[in-house]
């Protein structure tokens, strides 16, 4: 019962928050690039001042304002591509692609748009910095994934991530975690970039979400947690005060994405 109740909780999270970001093409779209990827996603909350100055005009950060995660305006997206297609179908920069993306949910002040915007990032193969928006640094990128159950148990899972940049370790993520059915969903999304305001790709998106732990639903299935960041560009923004909010592991996500 309690997995049913939560499965609800989530799906009503997810057509609330994928709500914020739908759209509706009024242009020709061209397709780029697709991509199989799984996805290790942190959702936090950091001081509002701060983040809107890694905010261009017209456009300003926001909090989620409701469900599960009520309060966040920040994510910490680690991405672990295993094939990445160009619109041919070839693989695109040798078809691998792992990197980590500092991203927030953000509105035109001008248009009233909501959308999500890269605010930066560190990528591994450097044929692809600073790469479609225009903000990511080369690191070398160091990940670990495991999971291990019996019979038809959803099992445990564990991700281990390492960010170097220049010989400095400048990020990592732990975790271990109970796993639990995760919820599919199909949506579409417009992502800016914080180096060029008015670009923006548009994501065709297949994925299915294992919400590990959120604080506003008062749940957690977290067994080990251990995160740390040192990125200069990000020291105003991580100053002690950062809180998480939410964790999800995203073990499949299928993407196309789109130019105007």
């Amino acid at each position: 019962m309690q997995q049913q109740n939560f499965r609800v909780l989530f799906l009503t999270a997810v057509v609330t928050f994928a709500g914020f970001f739908l759209i509706q093409s009024v242009w020709a779209e061209t397709h780029v690039q697709s991509s199989a990827e799984n996805r290790i996603m942190m959702a936090m909350h950091v001081e509002d001042t701060a983040l809107q100055k890694k905010v261009p005009e017209p456009w300003k950060a926001f909090s989620i304002p409701g469900g599960p995660l009520k309060g966040a305006n920040f994510f910490v997206i680690f991405i672990d591509g295993f094939l990445m297609q160009d619109a041919k179908g070839k693989p695109d920069h040798g078809g691998i692609g792992r990197k980590v993306v500092f991203a927030a949910p953000v509105k035109n002040n001008r248009t009233g748009e909501m959308a999500t915007m890269v605010l930066g990032g560190f990528g591994a193969n450097p044929e692809t910095i600073p790469g479609p928006y225009k903000n990511f640094s080369l690191a070398h990128i160091t990940c670990l994934s495991t999971s291990s159950a019996v019979d038809f148990a959803p099992g445990t899972g564990t991700a281990s991530w390492e960010v170097k940049n220049n010989g400095e370790n400048i990020l990592s993520l732990k975790i271990e975690y109970q796993k639990a059915l995760p919820f599919r969903k199909e949506i579409k999304r417009k992502v800016y970039s914080s180096a060029e305001p008015s670009f923006f790709r548009i994501y065709h998106i297949d994925s299915a979400t294992d919400m590990i732990k959120s604080v506003p639903a008062g749940f957690d299935r977290l067994k080990k947690y251990q995160f740390q960041l040192n990125v200069p560009a990000m020291k105003d923004v991580f100053d002690g005060n950062e809180k998480l909010v939410g964790l999800s592991a995203i073990p499949l996500y299928v993407r196309k994405v789109f130019l105007p």
